[in-house]
């Protein structure tokens, strides 16, 4: 019998040579729920392939069938632009000028996840998981806690830059949030819309209920 898994390819992850495995470890953590949720249905597991570049990520995943033609292959990638309710998430990364990725033919909405703008918003909905990380020196009282999916990628970079740049971490830095991720708790990612559609229809389509 043929060993089915699901399998996210993410976009990012810092470099250097523990790179890849401290980058699974992390987004595996905090996946944990729908792979149990995937062994629960049939899968092996659920594995996360790290794509680094953004449009790597994309490629991989287009072209999963060759390595990997009975797994259930998903993209989740940063929207690095506003994807509002009622935008199809194909649409979003189409129009936006620096991707024009076309949605494959084999692929529904429910085959890509976005983090609206970007990986940072969804650690921002946990303040205690930054201070555990960061540790002494951490100030969060300049962090945005609403509204966070229509905050920018520089507004929020900037407060993070200013919250962490006392701390015994040091500014914080993007690839660091492979880190931080695993520490987060998802019930307060599922507080924004794109982080709970994520919980919500991956696991609708782990568990082959009908698309809406």
């Amino acid at each position: 019998m043929v060993k089915r898994s699901v399998r996210v390819y993410i976009e990012g992850g810092a470099r250097g040579r523990v790179a890849d495995s401290d980058f699974r470890r992390g987004w595996k953590i905090f996946l944990n729920e729908l792979h149990l949720l995937a062994r629960n249905n049939g899968y092996h597991s659920l594995e996360v392939v790290r794509g680094k570049g953004r449009s790597g990520t994309f490629e991989s995943f287009i072209k999963h069938y060759i390595n990997h033609p009975n797994d259930l292959c998903v993209l989740l990638v940063d929207a690095e632009t506003d994807a509002p309710d009622g935008m199809r998430v194909w649409d979003v990364v189409a129009q936006r000028e620096q991707d024009s990725w076309q949605r494959p033919k084999w692929a529904t909405e429910r085959h890509l996840y976005l983090m609206t703008y970007f990986v940072e918003t969804w650690l921002l909905t946990d303040q205690d998981a930054l201070q555990k990380y960061f540790r002494r020196g951490f100030n969060p009282r300049g962090l945005p806690i609403t509204n966070l999916e229509s905050r920018t990628k520089h507004e929020i970079e900037n407060a993070l830059s200013i919250a962490t740049k006392k701390s015994t971490k040091g500014e914080y830095q993007h690839g660091q949030s492979h880190e931080i991720i695993g520490t987060v708790r998802t019930d307060r990612v599922k507080t924004l819309r794109h982080g709970r559609r994520l919980f919500e229809t991956l696991g609708s389509l782990i568990q082959d209920e009908p698309e809406d």
